[in-house]
Parts: structure tokens; sequence; C-alpha cells
């Protein structure tokens, strides 16, 4: 195996300490799967043979870094680094195999001497990364620890491995047990599959063994409740689709919003990514969860009154109880509660009755979170099942447009000077509790060249006296 202790001059001073008091150090776990597969670990599980506490005191003073210590069923020593995080476990070194058995999977059941060079493989992990496939390694493996339920997937849709047909028949039968899993555990695996991209096949997988419902139960419902006659799926099969369609336009995010304006988006977006991409995939789950409690059917035609509304409410219960980052809760809840917006600028820019009012509107109402809606729209339209290639770069064109639209205009008529300062129309005898609804009419009038001059202002600020 390829790996260099020297390169890393934080892993070098852990070795140099367990030999100056005799202890072993074996590598174990995800970072030597990770090595195997020719990628750079970035979090290191290691194995100590003895004087566990005395080590890890002097890890700590070495590297001027406090560890957090777990002390479930095993204590664990955590060290969180700039580049990398390191755990620390004391085991029996009489027993390394049993050890290494005692772990979720046979690709993370592998442990690398760090004195011989050598390799211990007890349950043929090296055989399954070869074959890319992922193997419980024991019938218990879920019962020992539900978020490996979760954690099965992630590992899967990681590596882009397969999912071993027993161990997934494993996992089906203990779905129930992933409600004795911590909230906080259950949420941190999420976002970690969230932000992979390329899950959706096994999300189908999540989907298939019951995981799904059992993780967020009113989705349970969505499955059969067929929708109106502009879709070819189920609810449930038509938001797995959206989640399927995020992945793909995140994946082509440049091409949708369009190069001549994406280098002003990527700027908001970099700075959000993580927050906007498990925002999208929520929404994309529960945009359409309360479909089912408020369809009706009049004369043949199916309806679901302000279905957004109540999914939004849905998804807030499932926000409380998985504690999202407020964040993603924010824009999560904004895409549910708007995303049939777009569709009617959509059929307003088609029809060539798209005007600069229905577009200032759209932006002073959203800002750079329209954009966000419009991409998540694009999704929610494709995933209906009747979108024609042609009609899917119509979309598309659509969306460059309105982004076009909010950068090269919207922004730059906000950064112009203002004819009237906010305290000039105070002065003019507007209320203060009035002042904030007076500048935006105004500032929308000037955009649309309605208002032209400070006289033309000064008369439209009156007409609120």
């Amino acid at each position: 195996m390829n790996f260099d202790i020297e390169s890393y001059q934080i892993l070098k001073s852990l070795k140099i300490i367990c030999d100056r008091y005799n202890v072993k150090l074996y590598l174990v776990g995800g970072a030597v799967r990770d090595i195997l597969l020719n990628k750079r670990p970035i979090d290191f599980d290691f194995l100590v043979s003895s004087k566990i506490d005395k080590i890890a005191a002097e890890f700590s003073q070495v590297t001027n870094t406090k560890y957090i210590l777990f002390e479930k069923k095993i204590r664990v020593f955590r060290y969180v680094f700039n580049d990398c995080i390191v755990d620390l476990l004391e085991f029996d070194f009489n027993d390394l195999d049993s050890e290494l058995k005692r772990r979720d999977f046979t690709i993370n059941a592998i442990a690398f001497d760090l004195d011989t060079k050598s390799i211990i493989d007890p349950t043929k992990g090296i055989g399954d990364i070869k074959n890319r496939v992922v193997k419980c390694i024991s019938a218990d493996v879920f019962k020992d620890d539900p978020i490996r339920l979760i954690r099965l997937f992630r590992i899967a849709a990681q590596l882009k491995f397969d999912i071993e047909k027993n161990t997934l028949e494993k996992a089906k039968s203990c779905i129930y047990l992933i409600h004795n899993i911590a909230n906080d555990r259950i949420t941190q695996e999420l976002e970690k599959f969230f932000l992979i991209n390329d899950t959706f096949n096994y999300l189908l997988l999540m989907d298939k063994i019951g995981l799904l419902d059992e993780l967020f139960e009113e989705l349970s419902y969505e499955n059969g409740c067929m929708q109106s006659s502009s879709h070819l799926f189920d609810v449930k099969s038509h938001s797995l689709n959206v989640y399927n369609f995020v992945e793909w336009s995140i994946l082509r995010m440049k091409r949708i919003v369009g190069e001549e304006c994406f280098e002003y988006y990527f700027d908001y977006y970099k700075s959000n990514r993580k927050q906007i991409i498990i925002a999208l995939k929520l929404a994309a789950l529960f945009h359409d969860c309360a479909k089912p409690f408020v369809k009706q059917i009049d004369n043949g035609e199916i309806s679901f009154k302000n279905h957004e509304i109540y999914s939004a409410e849905i998804f807030k219960k499932y926000a409380k109880q998985y504690n999202f980052q407020k964040k993603i809760v924010k824009i999560t809840i904004f895409l549910i509660l708007n995303h049939i917006e777009p569709a009617r600028l959509f059929l307003n820019w088609k029809n060539n009755t798209l005007t600069d009012e229905l577009l200032y509107d759209f932006f002073d109402k959203f800002g750079i979170n329209g954009v966000d809606l419009l991409v998540f729209a694009l999704a929610d339209t494709l995933a209906k099942g009747k979108i024609k290639m042609v009609n899917r770069e119509v979309f598309i064109d659509f969306l460059k447009d309105m982004t076009c639209f909010y950068f090269q205009r919207y922004l730059n008529f906000l950064k112009l000077p203002q004819i009237l300062k906010p305290n000039e129309i105070l002065e003019l005898g507007v209320e203060n509790k009035k002042l904030s609804v007076v500048i935006r009419l105004l500032k929308k009038n000037i955009f649309l060249q309605k208002i032209k001059t400070k006289d033309e202002a000064i008369a439209f600020v009156k007409e609120f006296l």
C-alpha cells in the first residue's frame, strides 16, 4: 500500500509519540480504503495498543490542539485540524482481528501496520474494493449502530460502489431501528449524502427499502398519488425525479445560468454552495409532499389547492426534528412556498407577453434567491416526464434570459444614484412606517421610466400624503 506518513507532519508526530511509549499504531477504516483507491484521505482512524490517555495528552500538546472525547460505547479521542480529522481508539493488541470485525463494512475493516507496512484484512475487504461493492461484516451490523443504515448509502454513493444484495436485505429488515439514533447523527449523515452529486440511484434504493419513508413519514403517502394530465408520474416518483434533475442542473450550472452571467452568480453560489445544494435536494423531496392530503377531483380535474403552503409546514416539522442549519431551512422553505411562481413567468415569456414590470416584481420580491428558484423550477418542470429535449432547451433559454435581467439590468439599476434620498422623502411628509413602501414603488416606477425627473418623483411621493 502506497502510504507515506512523512507527507503528513501531524501523523508523523503521532507515530513518534507511540514509538517513544513502545505502543503499536495501526491505521484503519476509511483512510486505508481511500489510499487503496488512490485517493488522499482527510479522516484518519488509528488503533492504539495501550497508554492511550498519555498518548492523547501528549499529541494534544505537540499539535496544540484539544481533543474531543466521545465515551458512549467506546472511548474515542478526536482531533480536528485544518486539513484533516484524527481519531484515536485503544484496542486489545492480542485481538486485532476481532476489533476489525466489529466495524461496519468489509471495505472499512482493513488495517495498515505502520511498522511493518503490512495489511491486515480479516473480512476480505480488499477484494470488495476491487469488485466495487459495499458489504456488511455481520448480520448485526445495523442493530449495533443503526446510523449505518444511512451511512451504507452515503459510502456507496461517495465511492460509486454497488451495494451487495444481502446487505441491502439486512438493511431493509432493520429500517425501524433508525428511530433509535440521535437526530443530530441522522442530520450529519443526510447532509453528507446530499452534498455528494450523482446520488439519485442510491436515493431510489433508500426509497425501495422504505428508509426514506421511515425518516420522513409523510412522504409515504405520496406513493400512488396520481396527478393531473401534465404529469406522467405519481407524486413520489415525480419528487424523486425532481431530485434527479436538481443533480443534473448542479452539474450544468454554467450552461443553465448562461456563460454571460455565470461568474456573477457563481460568486454567490460558491460562498453558499453547501446550503444551496442541500436546500435544493430537500425541496425536491418535500415541495409536493402535502398533495395527498389536499387532493381534490372535480369533474375529472385533479387539483391540489395551496399544497405548497402545507408542504412547507410539513417540512418545518422535520427541519425542527433534525435541526437542519437555519440557512438551509430558510432556502428550502422559500423554494417550497414559491416553486409555482416561475411557471407564470415562463408562460408570459413563451407567449412574448413578459413585461419589464413582471420581471422587476419577481426579482424585487426574491432577489438573487430568484435565480435559485428558477434552477429549481427547471428541475421541477423536467421531472414531469412530458418534456421533449427541444422544450428542455427552451426552458433553459428562459432561465438564461431571467438571470441576465437580474444581473445586467436589475442589479445595475439599484447601483444608480437615487433621484430622491430617504431623508428627502421624509421631509416631504411621508411617515416612517410608510417609507420603505414608498421607496420600493418609487424605484420601480423609475426603472419602468414612468418617472424621469426629480419633480416627477416629488409629485409621485406626494400622492402618499
